[in-house]
């Protein structure tokens, strides 16, 4: 993408807006809708062209001329006999890879102008004689059991998207912002790296950490056959090669980063353990839209004579959303509430094999008359009829619906995972002194999932204490338009910044 176009922000974004519906991507777009007075354009960086990119929001006007990168697409990689590595060159590829393989990111600039500067074609990168001895010499034949045909295919797997990323033309901006590290951070840094401009990095959940958690689980990731019998916690040579990756790519954009925010303090210490310069980062709570929200719920409900419930779930049907553990606790609660309601709101189409397990779950516990699966719809249309929204993730950040349904007045149970216990029971003293506007239960535990559902739907003083403390809550300390004033400032600071080194 070669113009001389400058925009004021150019967001560098893998896996959401405005491609794909999340509470990240209603994040952002919020973000840009409160700044009509600054042009945002994106990088978006998508898994395939085979999944048709459209649109999954109305973008605001201020957010233009959005690029693809389609992350794993096939590329014709056809030799060039007259396009070689130099000797020269690959031993400073040697030397990237000893000085990475120790968590020295010192040549990131050096190979970053190398790839750029058309030193290393891809036709040499993978047919080359140079690139293959320096692979075998990686591998270590003489030490290493593990197969070479799987540790050969998992460094073109994880290599290639990296090698393709690395030539490419990015928009011209005044800032760049990434909302993740991993291959929109690599974005990032390229940015920096080429343009001098500042980068920014906002981590709503710590992207290292929900890779770890999908690789270990991942059965496209090769593992020998007796580790997938050991029932055990170690990973894979394989598995541990993919994380290394990962680790490596979050270590860069920390670096590069002009300055790091995040949603609450366990996440600033996460990504202090993995190698962020902790005067870098700043905590910036999410927040909402009160006006969508307040007064959804009438404040006059009948919480003491009511027999008939409904219970919410709002998240896509994949497996880090835990929907299996809320499906259990749900079949505990239907056996003591009678007349009960579920509907489970989010798209179904990102892991069709995970939903239709979900599905036949539901059958399984004979919860048909019971459980809905709406598919991705207006939360707000669903609010004012439910009585508890659940949250059963086994990883989230500072997840919005609980902000959303507290502002209407909903109670809500979650798994203690990010900040979810911050959200219900407070950060600060004052916080704190409002009262629980929910209940905290064990990750993956359906039985106390249940149980608090339970609680909260049979006590009624219980239920509208929490929904007062919910309100107040979020209108004291979670308000968009706060996060929005925060972010301009920011912007515009970095914006009147001169070229940094």
């Amino acid at each position: 993408m070669s113009s001389d176009k400058e925009y004021d922000v150019c967001l560098l974004l893998e896996g959401t807006y405005p491609f794909v519906a999340g509470g990240v991507s209603t994040w952002i777009h919020n973000l840009i809708k409160g700044m009509p007075e600054l042009t945002f354009t994106a990088v978006c960086i998508l898994a395939s062209s085979k999944e048709k990119a459209k649109y999954r929001y109305d973008v605001p006007d201020n957010f233009v001329d959005p690029q693809i990168v389609y992350l794993h697409d096939p590329v014709e990689i056809s030799q060039n006999p007259f396009k070689k590595i130099s000797r020269k060159d690959m031993e400073n590829l040697r030397r990237f890879h000893y000085h990475m393989d120790r968590n020295d990111i010192s040549m990131m600039r050096e190979m970053v102008e190398l790839f750029r500067d058309g030193k290393f074609p891809l036709s040499e990168l993978f047919h080359g004689k140079k690139a293959w001895d320096m692979l075998v010499e990686r591998y270590k034949p003489d030490t290493n059991d593990e197969s070479f045909i799987d540790y050969f295919w998992t460094f073109r797997f994880t290599h290639l998207p990296i090698f393709k990323m690395l030539p490419l033309d990015l928009p011209k901006a005044k800032v760049y912002h990434t909302i993740s590290t991993g291959y929109a951070g690599l974005l990032g840094v390229i940015a920096r790296v080429m343009t001098g401009r500042p980068l920014l990095l906002t981590e709503h959940g710590i992207y290292v950490k929900e890779r770890k958690i999908e690789i270990s689980q991942a059965e496209w990731v090769y593992r020998k056959k007796e580790e997938r019998l050991r029932i055990d916690s170690k990973l894979g040579a394989f598995q541990t090669f993919w994380i290394r990756m990962f680790e490596q790519l979050a270590r860069l954009c920390y670096d590069y980063s002009s300055s790091i925010y995040t949603l609450y303090e366990g996440n600033r210490q996460l990504e202090i353990q993995e190698g962020a310069d902790p005067d870098k980062i700043r905590i910036i709570p999410n927040g909402i839209s009160l006006d969508n929200f307040l007064g959804l719920k009438a404040e006059d409900h009948d919480y003491q004579g009511q027999t008939e419930f409904a219970v919410g779930f709002v998240g896509r049907v994949v497996p880090i959303k835990d929907v299996k553990t809320f499906l259990r606790a749900i079949k505990i609660v239907a056996i003591k509430i009678e007349k009960l309601k579920v509907y489970i709101m989010g798209p179904t189409e990102e892991d069709k094999e995970y939903y239709e397990e979900c599905v036949n779950l539901v059958r399984l516990l004979h919860l048909e008359d019971v459980v809905e699966f709406t598919g991705k719809v207006k939360v707000t249309d669903y609010l004012p009829n439910l009585d508890v929204i659940v949250l059963t993730s086994i990883s989230e950040a500072q997840p919005l619906v609980i902000m959303e349904a507290n502002c209407a007045g909903i109670p809500a149970v979650a798994s203690d995972v990010g900040s979810c216990r911050e959200l219900l029971e407070g950060r600060t003293v004052a916080d704190q002194a409002l009262g629980p506007s929910g209940l905290v239960t064990k990750v993956a535990d359906p039985v106390s999932t249940g149980e608090a559902i339970l609680k909260i739907l049979t006590s009624p003083i219980l239920r509208q204490r929490m929904s007062r403390a919910g309100i107040e809550r979020v209108k004291t300390f979670y308000k968009e338009s706060d996060l929005n004033k925060t972010y301009l400032t920011i912007y515009k600071d970095y914006m009147a910044m001169d070229n940094l080194e």
